[in-house]
């Protein structure tokens, strides 16, 4: 029997490899851009078009490679970062297993231009699918240039997988921010095609964040600086004020790399958490500088989780130092002492007169219990009470009329709605065809708006409330390039929402059960679900779209509803195709059978 273990060619190696290490055109960005500050580069350029699909190109001006490195840094395992075992413990890179490039190089068609300052000729090299094509010598400047044309275009399955330009140009534009963050004393640009999205000077951390992240937001920043002997902490955090539903203006890094610890983001919130609403993100670039000997970075090609020998600690120590970041900012708004004193006490008040005590009359004959207005007033109010049953037979429904809350109009069939009230400004107890029901209004709400919203996409005509004064609502990057895709369907939605300027829109109306004040936090709220539906649901985009604006346009937990708007709520619930379950499949409403109830008393 012939042996059948045998050793993988190295093509094929590199494009397993590569599934773990280049999974988006962003994941390449990464790679590139780490590469480019390890070579001690002061400026870096990236362009890309079609959201890195047809071409991702870095420039830098760092130290360059010789002819025979060019060749050599395309093979798997290549690096100049460690030599032995005991360098994994003592990084100060962001890349060491050599294993990036040949990944790039075996899924794309891949040309390097590099020259080092000490060699008067640079060397050209052309690669597709890991193999070499060309090498030459050039005229160049010192530096790099690296090009990376139709990514996975030997693997159409995975390109396949790879969502919209605009979405793949958020990652990217994202990815870019992270290290330039990072390096706030790199110069930095981003070219979209030939569009510049940022040119950005080599200047202080809070100037790089201000120019990348507070361009139109209102707040302030509170620097933070810790040192202790498990970890030195040091960077800024938001007031409150900066505080957003969208997450993406979370950034920590530990010794300069970018990382994801939900366990550190918690100790964070938790500073936060009397001072922003539940469902809002606290701002914050902090980093976290640890003896490497106590952390573990090479747990996943991505490079982005790292393992803490002192976790626990450094909660402590995070949560601590946000605190104390945050008492030094006067969260209690001052208040101008001299409005409240009266005019003669003020400084520099012209008054000067004399308080006079205030004269107060009264009329002496009045008695409350005699006259013709009070008699009047006793003889109708009773009969009042009985007008809704005059004509009413006393099991028929009472439905009041439609009021805002609602936003479904469709007319229920066989839905005969008895009693309805509200208990703990949460839940709504109902009979509905003659069975008792406990519903949850915030869920139901969110159904009733879901299947309205999903209607509208597929209508020729949504009406629309025009604002008497359009709003403009600035964006980051990357949110400004999904919304630019998602306009269309957002304005079938009932909104009239247009671009005005760079990373700007402009709202010149809104759905009519939006209220009025609430389109910016309505439209990040619609961005933040739209991005964490699609991670993690895979969803149509227009149904992504409906669930989002289902989610944050409907009534708040803890809202007391009026008799009529809880009547018209039950109606438009059971009117719906599927009540019982929102569009995520958390339960609408539970009914209370008359058997479980003599159960509950036997």
């Amino acid at each position: 029997m012939p042996d059948l273990i045998r050793l993988l060619p190295e093509s094929i190696a590199n494009q397993i490899a590569a599934g773990e290490v280049v999974q988006r055109p962003a994941s390449v960005v990464k790679e590139m851009l780490e590469n480019s500050l390890d070579a001690e580069s002061t400026e870096v350029t990236l362009v890309f078009k079609d959201g890195g699909q047809t071409l991702l190109q870095i420039i830098d001006n760092g130290k360059g490679m010789s002819d025979t490195d060019a060749r050599m840094c395309w093979e798997r395992h290549a690096t100049s970062k460690i030599k032995k075992t005991e360098d994994l413990f003592n990084l100060s890179t962001f890349g060491f297993r050599g294993e990036a490039l040949a990944s790039i190089a075996a899924v794309a068609q891949v040309e390097m231009k590099t020259r080092r300052e000490e060699d008067s000729l640079g060397t050209h090299i052309v690669i597709e699918a890991s193999e070499v094509k060309k090498q030459e010598v050039i005229s160049m400047n010192p530096g790099t240039s690296i090009s990376v044309k139709n990514l996975f275009f030997n693997i159409p399955v995975r390109r396949n997988f790879l969502k919209s330009f605009s979405v793949e140009t958020k990652y990217i534009i994202e990815e870019f921010q992270r290290v330039a963050i990072s390096r706030p004393d790199v110069r930095m640009n981003l070219y979209n095609g030939s569009n510049e999205v940022y040119k950005l000077a080599a200047t202080s951390l809070e100037k790089r964040i201000e120019d990348i992240l507070l361009k139109s937001n209102k707040g302030s920043l509170l620097e933070v600086d810790e040192d202790t002997e498990i970890v030195q902490i040091n960077g800024f955090i938001g007031s409150p004020e900066l505080a957003r539903k969208t997450r993406g203006n979370q950034f920590m890094y530990v010794n300069g790399r970018y990382i994801k610890e939900p366990y550190f983001h918690h100790a964070i919130s938790n500073a936060y958490a009397e001072l922003i609403d539940k469902d809002h993100h606290p701002f914050y670039v902090l980093f976290l500088k640890i003896n490497p000997a106590k952390i573990d970075v090479n747990v996943h090609p991505t490079k982005t989780e790292v393992k803490f020998e002192e976790s626990r600690l450094i909660y402590q120590i995070i949560k601590s130092v946000i605190t104390k970041g945050l008492s030094s900012y006067n969260t209690t708004p001052e208040l101008d002492t001299n409005a409240f004193l009266p005019n003669f006490e003020r400084p520099n008040s012209t008054f000067n007169r004399v308080v006079e005590p205030p004269q107060i009359k009264t009329k002496t004959g009045y008695n409350p219990f005699i006259g013709d207005s009070v008699k009047k007033k006793n003889e109708t109010a009773w009969e009042k009470l009985y007008e809704p049953f005059r004509d009413a037979e006393i099991d028929k429904p009472i439905v009041q009329p439609q009021t805002e809350i609602s936003a479904f109009t469709s007319k229920p069939q066989n839905v005969e709605v008895g009693v309805a009230f509200q208990v703990y400004s949460n839940f709504i107890v109902c009979m509905v065809n003659r069975q008792l029901y406990l519903v949850d209004q915030r869920r139901a709400h969110e159904q009733v708006l879901f299947e309205k919203y999903s209607s509208q996409l597929n209508a020729s005509a949504v009406p629309c409330q025009q604002l008497l004064f359009p709003r403009t609502i600035e964006l980051q990057t990357a949110d400004f390039e999904i919304i630019q895709s998602l306009l269309a369907d957002i304005n079938q939605l009932g909104f009239d929402v247009s671009v005005f300027g760079k990373n700007t829109i402009i709202v010149n109306g809104t759905p009519a059960d939006i209220s009025k004040g609430e389109e910016k936090e309505i439209l990040e709220g619609i961005l933040e679900h739209y991005k964490l539906n699609q991670q993690s649901l895979k969803l149509d985009k227009r149904e992504n779209l409906a669930r989002s604006l289902a989610k944050n346009a409907g009534i708040k937990r803890g809202m007391v509803l009026e008799q009529d708007q809880i009547n018209q709520l039950v109606q438009d619930l059971f009117a719906c195709q599927h009540p019982k379950y929102t569009p995520s499949g958390q339960v609408t409403f539970v009914s209370m059978e008359q058997n479980r109830l003599t159960e509950l008393f036997e």
